[in-house]
This record gives structure tokens, C-alpha cells and sequence, in this order.
């Protein structure tokens, strides 16, 4: 590595980081200010308003403040060295555009994979506590993660199909149930009604029931009738309801693991498709921003600090904005759901590329 990548670099690193505390700072501030009532009339108590917050900061670091503290930094770093002419003097001295702005790529391009790891990974249980403690211990709010459900539908991976006709998940009980073991070709194996069945630690308890089992074809069958009868099955009564939990609490692979139990009970899955896409794509408005920040910082000297970073601010919100457009589209399935989730980027980063060019110039 040069000694004038290490030195915008350098400039970067402490402008960004600065940034980050800052924005954090101020954001926590206006939110106290905003929620103080609700804090005052539910006399929560210091400690878990502090808890709260702290909670919070990965997914607030992660969703809101990075990509806003990468432009600071950019406009900061980059405006400062066009300020004082080193960045002409860099450029004088045979350093092309291009290659002041590849050490701004790659610390964009890893800033993006370590946002993207952090949302995954570390953001999802802690902000999931920071959500239970805002419910529980602030806003005193009983803990509901489970609903009763009329009509389920649910497959699972091995061939089986249930229909429920009422489930009370708190109590593990089940009126009307029905289950088809379906062969490869789809049809009918086995058919397994009760009237009730009733959830134990490895399997359902069905009462007043009949199997039917088939032969060649659905009018040759045998069938048995029982008063009780055990049923060793995996799924258990979180598998056939929908689980109230936020979205924020759950990491990329469990919150695709929710949408395949969504899809498996014949529920809507465009929308969580969707924002599973964004989970991929909006890490990279870091490098986004950059890209768009780098070549109006380059002008600072000529447009002016304030003029350089309200362009900049203007096209992040922009960006912004046509995300929660299109997300919107994909929501209502005008827009596939990949498609949902790539366009903004590809628009913003040929946005960029003209920008940059344009600088070059």
C-alpha cells in the first residue's frame, strides 16, 4: 500500500468513526426527547432506558447511521484534501483519478461486508432484547408471541399436507385436524382425521378419529377408526401458527427458514421476499454513497464544503426514496422480488459511475 492510499485512508477512518459517535449521539438525544413521555408515564426506570439504547445501537449502526456517516467521511476526507490542494498535488504528481479512489473502494466495499455481517449476525438477537425490553420493561406490554389461527394450511419436507380447522398454540390444542401423506406422483398414501388432538413433548395426541389408507386409487382404500391414537411428528404448535416476532430480531437464514414455513402453509410470501432481497442489497448504500460522495468532495475547492456535502446528502436521500418506492412495488408484486431489491442499486451506482467520470473530466 502507498503512502497516499494509507493517507486518505487515515483521513477516512477517523472522519467516519467520528461521524458514527456523533450521528449516534444526536439520534439518541432526539429520541429521548420524542419518547420522554412514554417514558414518564410508564416510570421506566433509568436502567432499562439505557439498556435500550444500547440494544439498539447494531441495528441503528447498521440501518440508519453508516451509510450517513460514510458520505460525512467522504465529503469530510476527500473535501479536506481538495482544500488544501494535496488532492491536485497528488494529481500532479501522475496519480490518476482512479486510482486516488480505489483505496475509498475497497474501504466502501468493506465496510459494506462488515454492515452485512453485522445485520446477520450480531444485530438481530440484540435488537430482538433491545424489543422485548421497549415492550416488557418500558411500555409494560404482555409478551405475545403466538395467535390462535382458524384454517391452517401446512406441508412439510416429507411429503405430508395438514389442514387445521381452529389451533390455540398457548395450550397446544387443535379442533379439526387432517393430515395427507402424499406419494411422489401427489397422490393420496395415507389420510388421518380427528376431531382433537392435543400437543405432547414428541408428538400430537389425536382423539376420535379414522386413517385411511390407500391402495391403487382412492376408491380402494381400508380404513380404521380409533378412539386415540399417538402421532410422532416434529411440528409442534409454533410450526402450524405464525409467530409474532419482529422481523429485526431475525438474522438472514431464519428469516428465510420463516418465509419457507410461510410458504409451506400457503400464505403470501412476495413481500418477506422482498425484504429479503433488501438484506442483501442495502449494505452496499455504503459503497453506494461513496461513490456518489467521492467525485462532488474532489469539487469542494471549487463548489464549496456545504454545496459538496448537500448534493451528496440530496442523492443519498434520493437513494433512500426510490428504495422505499420500489420496495413498495415489490411489495404489491408490480416488481419482482429480486428485481425489487437490485434496481435501486444499479441505478445508483451507474449514478455514481457518470458522477465520477464527470470529475474526471
Amino acid at each position: 500500500m502507498k503512502i497516499a492510499d494509507r493517507y486518505i485512508l487515515k483521513e477516512f477512518i477517523i472522519s467516519f468513526i467520528w461521524s458514527l459517535i456523533g450521528l449516534l449521539v444526536i439520534y439518541v438525544i432526539v429520541d429521548i426527547f420524542e419518547q420522554i413521555s412514554t417514558y414518564v408515564d410508564n416510570k421506566a426506570s433509568l436502567w432499562n432506558i439505557i439498556q435500550y439504547y444500547l440494544y439498539q445501537t447494531p441495528y441503528l449502526i447498521g440501518t440508519l447511521l453508516s451509510p450517513v456517516s460514510c458520505l460525512l467521511a467522504c465529503v469530510i476526507s476527500i473535501g479536506n484534501l481538495s482544500r488544501r490542494l494535496e488532492l491536485m498535488s497528488l494529481k500532479l504528481a501522475g496519480i490518476s483519478p482512479e486510482r486516488l479512489f480505489l483505496p475509498m473502494l475497497w474501504i466502501g466495499l468493506l465496510i459494506s461486508g462488515i454492515v452485512f455481517v453485522l445485520n446477520e449476525t450480531v444485530a438481530p438477537p440484540i435488537t430482538q432484547k433491545s424489543l422485548i425490553i421497549r415492550d416488557k420493561n418500558i411500555k409494560k406490554q404482555n409478551e405475545k408471541k403466538l395467535i390462535p389461527n382458524y384454517d391452517v394450511y401446512y406441508s412439510d419436507d416429507n411429503n405430508h399436507f395438514y389442514y387445521i380447522k381452529f389451533i390455540n398454540p398457548q395450550e397446544g390444542i387443535i379442533t379439526g385436524f387432517t393430515m395427507y401423506e402424499l406419494l411422489k406422483s401427489y397422490s393420496v398414501k395415507e389420510r388421518l382425521d380427528a376431531k382433537n388432538a392435543v400437543y405432547r413433548e414428541d408428538g400430537w395426541c389425536l382423539y376420535d378419529g379414522s386413517k385411511y389408507v390407500f391402495n391403487d386409487n382412492k376408491n380402494n382404500y381400508e380404513v380404521v377408526y380409533f378412539d386415540s391414537m399417538f402421532l410422532k411428528i416434529e411440528e409442534g404448535p409454533r410450526d402450524f401458527v405464525k409467530e409474532v416476532k419482529s422481523e429485526l430480531g431475525m438474522g438472514f437464514i431464519e428469516f428465510r427458514n420463516y418465509i419457507k414455513k410461510l410458504q409451506r402453509k400457503g400464505e403470501d410470501i412476495t413481500k418477506e421476499l422482498v425484504d429479503l432481497n433488501f438484506r442483501i442489497s442495502f449494505p452496499f448504500m455504503n459503497l453506494i454513497v461513496i461513490l456518489l460522495g467521492f467525485p462532488l468532495a474532489g469539487k469542494v475547492r471549487n463548489i464549496g464544503f456545504i454545496v459538496g456535502f448537500a448534493i451528496a446528502l440530496f442523492f443519498s436521500f434520493l437513494y433512500w426514496g426510490i428504495s422505499q418506492l420500489v420496495r413498495a412495488y415489490g411489495h404489491a408484486g408490480f416488481l419482482s422480488p429480486l428485481l425489487a431489491g437490485l434496481l435501486p442499486d444499479i441505478l445508483f451506482i451507474m449514478i455514481g459511475v457518470v458522477l465520477f467520470y464527470k470529475y474526471r473530466e
